[in-house]
């Protein structure tokens, strides 16, 4: 049988990333042997994602997709944990042989509630997603990032005045730049200040092109 529970905590980093038009949480934290990343994407343009939690086991380098229901602008982000989901979690915190009388999964869950931060700075939402992304890029939906066979700058692109930048499109400096994360930040920042998008290219001719190129033409 299904089990409720509720990650409240969200709440807080939930609230930050609209108020700072950041449609994207991931954080990592540990929790006993268990490592987790944990993801969300909610742009409105990400109607794939926009309600759902993805959780990375570093250990067993597993993804769990979890639905989240209730309101979440007033704290509600509920979810429903099948047995199975139960046992993984128990086999990322290393515990598959442990007696299961000495394990609580309701206290664990509560704890990991607890552990979610109450404010995230982009640069660690960027760094969380760029040291997983080779492992759990197949197992994400491809909507999470647009055009995602595009590797390359092209260019920068101002929108029209009812468009404004898409963060599917502005993620994939999170991925598939190397430059440095305040840099990125700072570019982000202009592009939609400026209401303007980034054009990529599969085109190794680009293969090159930097974040502080792309600043120059804004």
């Amino acid at each position: 049988m299904d089990k409720k529970f509720s990650l409240s905590e969200l709440h807080g980093v939930f609230i930050e990333s609209l108020e700072r038009n950041e449609p994207t949480i991931a954080f990592e934290f540990q929790n006993g042997k268990g490592k987790f990343l944990f993801m969300m994407f909610f742009d409105e343009d990400d109607n794939e994602t926009k309600d759902l939690l993805f959780i990375f086991f570093r250990n067993t380098r597993r993804i769990l997709k979890l639905k989240m229901y209730g309101n979440h602008l007033k704290g509600q982000f509920d979810v429903y944990i099948k047995p199975f989901m139960e046992m993984w979690f128990k086999e990322e915190l290393l515990l598959s042989n442990t007696s299961s009388n000495s394990f609580v999964f309701s206290t664990f869950f509560s704890n990991l509630n607890m552990s979610i931060p109450h404010t995230l700075p982009l640069t660690g939402k960027m760094n969380a997603l760029q040291n997983a992304w080779d492992e759990i890029k197949d197992d994400l939906p491809k909507d999470v990032i647009k055009d995602y066979d595009k590797l390359y700058l092209k260019h920068p692109m101002v929108l029209p005045k009812n468009k404004k930048p898409q963060e599917k499109t502005l993620r994939k400096l999170y991925l598939y730049n190397n430059g440095n994360p305040e840099d990125i930040v700072d570019l982000i920042n202009m592009l939609k200040k400026m209401n303007t998008t980034l054009v990529w290219t599969n085109d190794e001719n680009y293969k090159g092109k930097t974040i502080e190129s792309i600043m120059r033409e804004l």
